[in-house]
């Protein structure tokens, strides 16, 4: 294999991750500009010249935020950290957390059995069951519909984990606190704790 070969093959496993105008953090060596920035490929004389030969880019130049340019040219891989944009970081987690499933499942039970007041809160039925309380949701509500009903509900958040051909939830958005999350419910457990009304 000719040194050229390889230079092309090493080139092309190290070719541009990022897209044109993706936001990063700079920590390379100028640090001038270090923090919030965007990239573009590197337009240098040497980077110009490979492309041309067919050889991939494998160096940025640094743009600001704004798209302009800073002077700063053929930064490695190493020397920016990419930024996820606000719908990468909400929809990041696959995942739901316990907090936010039991969220989505107050939500169905008020969309299913309206006027009936349920409280939705995660830990175990019982307070002395310690663990794992953190994955588990307990449901309790008086009166209105029986605890089948409430299961037909609840029951299709339960995960099933081992094997792959299992049933697993389907994802769902909700919005805890303000911010929007996108994942699988996530609940070890959800307990039913029913009164009913004399």
């Amino acid at each position: 294999m000719t040194s050229a070969t390889t230079r092309r093959l090493g080139a092309a496993y190290l070719a541009l991750r990022l897209t044109p105008g993706a936001a990063v953090r700079y920590i390379g060596t100028a640090t001038r500009v270090h923090g919030p920035a965007t990239v573009q490929p590197c337009s240098c004389g040497n980077c110009a010249a490979d492309v041309l030969l067919g050889i991939p880019a494998t160096r940025y130049e640094l743009h600001t935020v704004d798209g302009q340019p800073t002077g700063v040219t053929h930064v490695r891989h190493t020397s920016v950290i990419p930024e996820p944009t606000a719908d990468e970081r909400m929809h990041a987690a696959i995942g739901l957390s316990t907090k936010a499933t039991a969220v989505y499942l107050r939500q169905l039970l008020r969309a299913a059995f309206p006027g009936v007041k349920f409280s939705v809160r995660c830990g175990p039925k019982r307070a002395k069951e310690r663990y794992p309380e953190r994955y588990e949701i307990t449901v309790t509500w008086s009166g209105g519909p029986n605890r089948t009903a409430v299961a037909t509900v609840a029951a299709p958040l339960l995960a099933q984990y081992g094997d792959p051909e299992q049933c697993r939830p389907a994802w769902v958005a909700v919005t805890v606190d303000g911010r929007r999350h996108y994942g699988q419910p996530s609940a070890l457990a959800i307990h039913l704790n029913h009164t009913p009304v004399a």
